[in-house]
């Protein structure tokens, strides 16, 4: 029955949401069914309650995640359905532009950041958006919708664990329908009660009737304004029932029809009605007007949706990163510095140096960004002591550790809680303290922060910067060794700089943390304490911006990171032999600057390029290729490439010189392809 507290407009509010789910829902599978629906489709029949109860005690501002099962949650946070409808269809007036469909539906201007097809994708990514409402002062909640298969995920208990030590105001909703897929979850979870998880973070936890609208809100009303009171988050379970199978057109061979039956009997929408028949507040009539209302507005929708516009397919590419207007170039090296001065400024600029680390250089543009923005902050492990190499030494003395955040030894929540404040205003600066740490976090990189502008759309920009220390570093081993690069510039989405010296650093860094899409800013662990004159001032580098090193007129050397070093040392021990060499480091990968590399190739017509890399499958194979098909029959000698041997980078040094390409690699490719 309907709570003392709760009205009878606001009880009626409830009925009409959950019925416009029921009818939309109900009109999606028919729709599906009948193929004119593209995709996959999972509907929220039988969960109504949940949706609606939760999303009545939240305003427009609060923020919500969800699932793939998200059409619910999109309707009850205020999403319209003809946007809804349209973005089922795939067209162009859909809530996405038709990018995401049915399990990739947001609405940012409503605070829903985005229904996500990886299971458990919402936690971190709400942990963060209730993180940037803290950060900025506001009483802002952030809800998090996941399904009883989402318990077992070990991004679950690393957001859990973040929201409670951090006292977050996060509403973490478990919709448990029983089925994680096909599977019941009593048969892969430890615990007989979900919500007894709670105790393992010191967070309140509550098992609910997610069929009783009337207990949903009595629940989530506690919960959201606990959160909102800054007294830490709240893990709900809420027991509901999937009527359908997992998608439209499951064969459900994995349950009884007679428990379909039995759970039918408990309709979250028809209890509601007997209750508020019993109390007066519905009758027959009003209730038959409340649904022929509904099924006109899905009507609408469906016949909108029918007749709108698909995306030209001239159009697949937009959004992939934000639209940036041409901003002037403030700083960067001139063709014909020096590596020393690589860099430092743009000719004839008189820019005042000093000389500093490569390292200390990061530290100077992290401490002007962050006093230029307050919305830039730093997050990663062990960072409030400087990190492993010193790139944050000193930043918690001058900001403080709310805006220089040591984080768990938990890559995931810290790549998804950037995502997450990214997406709610921030501009955060993560930190991996090696490279082959972002393996753990992946699934962030690659399904949540490369894909969320494009997936929702062009709504909105993930203003993140990842960095992460690279490369070889005296007999680091195979797991502290890597380089990675040509997984993330495989990416579409990430943008992906790798300097080489002091100056670059700060001036890319700089422009990564101002740039709108996320950044994986790479510094190779061996030049972190490498020495070189770096601008004073206000430095930037923009982002697809090559930098001749070295002028030469007899071949090309395309290199990055530590290994433009090396290309610099192998011009040297040419040059007595009457070998000119021209060095390009290239600093930015993803945008390239590729026309810097074209020009010179067209000129020496000889070219090598050279990464720490493994060499197969290595950023530079596709370098290689490029230049092949752009010079097909002009070129002297087939391009060089160099990189390391397949074979995880060991331990022993000599093993190690025999992976890894140095100095001496680099020679004997120019004068291979000189012949």
């Amino acid at each position: 029955m309907a709570s003392p507290g709760m009205d009878r407009s606001e009880a009626l509010a409830l009925h009409r949401t959950m019925v416009m789910i029921r009818v939309f829902e109900s009109r999606v599978e028919e729709l599906f069914s009948a193929g004119k629906l593209p995709g996959f489709v999972h509907t929220y029949l039988g969960q109504e309650a949940i949706a609606a109860g939760v999303c009545s005690h939240l305003r427009p501002d609060d923020y919500i995640t969800s699932t793939h099962r998200g059409h619910g949650h999109a309707l009850a946070k205020g999403m319209a359905p003809a946007a809804l409808m349209a973005e089922l269809y795939g067209r162009v007036d859909g809530a996405c532009r038709g990018r995401g469909g049915s399990m990739h539906v947001a609405d940012f201007s409503l605070g829903m950041l985005g229904a996500n097809g990886v299971v458990g994708g919402g936690f971190g990514i709400a942990s963060g958006a209730a993180l940037s409402a803290r950060y900025r002062g506001t009483d802002k909640v952030a809800v998090c919708f996941f399904g009883d298969g989402g318990v077992n995920k070990g991004t679950f208990h690393e957001a859990l664990n973040f929201a409670s030590v951090h006292r977050l105001g996060v509403v973490f909703v478990c919709e448990n329908n029983q089925y994680a897929q096909f599977t019941a979850w009593q048969r892969t979870t430890s615990v007989d009660d979900l919500a007894a998880r709670a105790g393992a973070y010191a967070m309140a936890g509550e098992t609910v009737d997610g069929n009783d609208v009337d207990a949903v809100s009595t629940a989530a009303a506690q919960a959201v304004d606990r959160a909102r009171a800054g007294s830490g988050p709240t893990l709900l379970n809420m027991e509901t029932y999937r009527f359908g199978g997992h998608y439209v057109g499951d064969a459900e061979v994995y349950r009884d029809a007679s428990e379909v039956d039995e759970h039918r009997n408990r309709d979250p929408i028809r209890r509601w009605e007997a209750t508020l028949a019993e109390r007066g507040w519905l009758d027959s009539s009003e209730r038959a007007a409340v649904w022929e209302h509904a099924a006109g507005v899905i009507e609408d929708a469906e016949q909108r949706a029918e007749a709108g516009a698909l995306p030209e397919p001239d159009s697949a590419l937009d959004d992939v990163f934000t639209p940036v207007q041409p901003a002037p170039v403030r700083a960067g090296p001139a063709r014909g510095d020096t590596a020393d001065s690589a860099g430092a400024g743009q000719a004839g600029e008189a820019t005042e140096t000093r000389r500093m680390t490569f390292g200390q250089a990061t530290v100077d543009a992290m401490a002007r960004a962050m006093r230029e923005d307050d919305g830039v902050f730093t997050l990663g492990e062990d960072i409030s002591w400087g990190g492993n190499f010193g790139q944050f030494r000193g930043l918690v003395d001058e900001f403080g550790s709310g805006r220089v955040i040591d984080m768990p030894i938990s890559e995931a929540i810290i790549v998804a809680v950037a995502v997450g404040a990214a997406t709610a205003g921030l501009r955060p600066v993560a930190s991996m303290s090696f490279v082959e740490f972002t393996l753990g976090a992946m699934d962030e990189i690659v399904n949540q922060a490369s894909k969320f502008r494009y997936m929702f759309g062009g709504q909105v920009s993930v203003p993140l910067v990842l960095r992460a220390s690279d490369g070889v570093l005296r007999s680091s081993a195979p797991q502290h060794s890597s380089s990675l690069e040509g997984l993330f510039t495989h990416l579409p989405g990430l943008k992906v700089v790798a300097p080489s010296n002091p100056a670059d650093a700060k001036g890319l860094l700089r422009t990564a943390i101002e740039d709108p899409d996320p950044v994986i800013y790479l510094e190779h662990k061996k030049i972190t304490a490498q020495r070189g004159p770096v601008p004073t001032g206000d430095h930037r580098v923009p982002l697809g911006s090559a930098a001749v090193a070295r002028p030469g007129a007899d071949v090309t050397v395309v290199a990055y990171s530590a290994m433009a070093l090396n290309a610099l040392a192998a011009a040297e021990r040419l040059a007595p032999d009457g070998i000119d060499a021209e060095v390009i480091d290239l600093r930015s990968l993803v945008p390239l600057d590729f026309e810097t590399v074209l020009e010179s190739v067209a000129r020496t017509r000889r070219a090598v390029v050279a990464h720490e890399a493994w060499r197969f499958g290595g950023f530079g194979a596709e370098l290689a290729a490029e230049l092949h098909s752009e010079f097909f029959g002009e070129l002297e000698a087939p391009v060089a490439r160099v990189g390391a041997a397949s074979a995880p980078i060991p331990f022993s040094p000599p093993l190690e010189a025999a992976v890894v390409p140095g100095v001496d690699a680099v020679e004997a490719a120019v004068r291979t392809v000189l012949g």
